[in-house]
C-alpha cells in the first residue's frame, strides 16, 4: 500500500475529520496502516463495521487496522479482540497528530495534486447537550464545544487553499454553535462572521439543523444570504408529538411546519430535507401516519429514513419495542413514500434551466443539492447550467448548456 488508506462510517463530521487525519497520515508517512473513523449511531453501522473488519482480515491475515470513531470508543475491548486490529485513537484525541506518530516510518507521502473533491468539510462544534432517548453520540462525543470563530476563519481559508468550491459548516450539532460560549455568538453570528472574514466564499452548506434551534436570527440568514445553497436538512426525527417526547426532542410537528412555512415564504427555492427514525418503542399505526403526513405538510423533499434500533445505554432501549418486521415494513413503506414526494417535486424542474456543480464525469448537483444525471460529458468541479429535459424517478436528466 503506498497511500494512506482510510475507511469512514457515519456523518460528515466523520467525513471532516477523516480529511484531516488523511493529512496526519500522509505528513507522518504511515502507508502500511488502514485507519476506520467508525459510527456508533445506529447497530446497523456497527454490524457493517465489524463485517469490514473481517473482510479486511479475510482479505488480508497480515492487516493492520486502526480504528478511532464513536464505535470504538463505546466498545474499545471488543474491538481490540477482533482480528487485525492494532490500535484505537479515542475521540478525545483522533484529531492530535502526535497520536499518529507511534505508526509512522517517517517517509512523506503528501501528493500537491488538487483534490477532485466538491464538498470541504468544516467542524465548527463537537458534541452535544441533549439527552435524547435514542442516541450514544453524548456518550461518545461529551458535551457541546464551540471552536472559537477566528480557528473557523483559519480553516475555512485552509479549505479554500485546497481547491474546496463549496464549504460545509458540519459538527455533532451545528445549530448548537455558541450556546457553550456566548447567547449572542450563535450559528448565525458564525455564517455572517465567516462570510465577512473569508469573502471568497462563493459556496456554503450546513450540515443537519435541529429544528428547536432555528430562531429567528437563523431564519433570517438562511432567507437572506444569498451564498447560503437552497438546501437544508432537519433532524426532524418523528411527526408524531407524542413519539417527540418519548424521544426528548425539544420541538413539535406544528413548530416544523411553521418553521419551514416562514422559511420557504422567504426564499422559495430552499429544497428542505429531514431525518426520519421509524419503529421508536411504542409507536402505532397512527404514529407512524402522522409522520408520512408531515412531509407534505412541513414540504419535506428529500428524506434520511433510519429505522430504529436499540443502542445499549440508552433509555430507549429499554421502552417498549415495535416488532422488527413491522420497522423494517414501515421504513420500506416510508422510503416509497419519500421516493414518490421527490419524483413530484422534480418534474417542476423539466423545461428550466438549473446551475450545477459536476461531481463526476455524467453527475452533477444542483444548488438546492438534487442530483442531475447528464447526457454530455463533464469536467468534475466545474460550474454548469443544465437544461432540465425529463427525470428518472429521483434524478433529474439534463443537457449542459454552458459552463455557468
Amino acid at each position: 500500500m503506498s497511500f494512506p488508506k482510510i475507511i469512514t462510517f457515519g456523518c460528515r463530521l466523520n467525513a471532516c475529520e477523516s480529511d484531516l487525519i488523511k493529512d496526519f497520515m500522509e505528513e507522518l508517512g504511515i502507508k502500511d496502516f488502514i485507519l476506520i473513523n467508525t459510527c456508533a449511531v445506529t447497530a446497523e453501522a456497527e454490524r457493517k463495521l465489524r463485517q469490514t473488519i473481517r473482510r479486511l482480515y479475510n482479505e488480508d491475515r497480515e492487516v493492520k487496522i486502526i480504528l478511532t470513531g464513536c464505535a470504538s470508543e463505546l466498545n474499545p475491548d471488543f474491538y481490540l479482540k477482533m482480528n487485525g486490529i492494532v490500535g484505537i485513537i479515542s475521540n478525545k484525541t483522533k484529531l492530535s497528530k502526535l497520536e499518529y506518530s507511534k505508526y509512522a516510518t517517517n517517509e512523506s507521502l503528501r501528493r500537491n495534486t488538487p483534490s477532485q473533491k466538491i464538498r470541504g468539510f468544516l467542524r465548527i462544534q463537537n458534541g452535544c447537550d441533549h439527552k435524547c432517548t435514542y442516541c450514544v453520540v453524548r456518550l461518545t462525543r461529551g458535551n457541546n464545544v464551540s471552536f472559537h470563530e477566528d480557528e473557523i476563519v483559519n480553516q475555512a481559508k485552509l479549505l479554500l487553499r485546497k481547491g474546496y468550491k463549496e464549504i460545509v459548516l458540519t459538527g455533532v450539532n451545528v445549530s448548537s454553535y455558541g450556546q457553550d460560549i456566548d447567547s449572542s455568538k450563535n450559528l448565525a453570528f458564525i455564517i455572517r462572521y465567516l462570510l465577512k472574514e473569508v469573502p471568497e466564499i462563493t459556496r456554503l452548506r450546513l450540515s443537519s439543523l435541529d429544528p428547536a434551534d432555528i430562531n429567528v436570527d437563523l431564519k433570517k440568514v438562511i432567507t437572506s444570504e444569498e451564498k447560503l445553497m437552497p438546501h437544508f436538512h432537519e433532524s426532524i426525527q418523528s411527526g408524531d408529538d407524542i413519539i417527540l417526547k418519548r424521544m426528548m426532542r425539544r420541538h413539535s410537528s406544528q413548530q416544523v411546519i411553521e418553521t419551514n412555512q416562514e422559511i420557504l415564504q422567504g426564499r422559495p427555492d430552499i429544497i428542505l430535507g429531514a431525518d426520519i427514525i421509524v419503529g421508536f418503542p411504542t409507536e402505532t399505526d397512527q404514529m407512524f401516519f402522522n409522520t408520512k403526513k408531515l412531509l407534505s405538510n412541513a414540504n419535506i423533499t428529500l428524506l434520511h429514513v433510519f429505522p430504529f434500533s436499540p443502542r445499549a445505554g440508552t433509555s430507549a432501549a429499554l421502552m417498549p419495542a415495535v416488532e422488527r418486521k413491522v420497522i423494517l415494513s414501515r421504513s420500506k413503506e416510508l422510503k416509497g413514500t419519500a421516493t414518490d414526494i421527490l419524483s413530484k417535486k422534480l418534474h417542476e424542474f423539466v423545461g428550466k434551466n438549473l446551475p450545477a456543480i459536476a461531481e463526476t464525469q455524467y453527475r452533477a448537483r444542483t444548488n438546492s443539492f438534487l442530483s442531475i444525471k447528464s447526457a454530455a460529458k463533464l469536467i468534475i468541479g466545474n460550474e454548469y447550467l443544465f437544461q432540465c429535459n425529463s427525470i428518472d424517478k429521483t434524478t433529474i436528466i439534463g443537457q449542459p448548456i454552458n459552463e455557468a
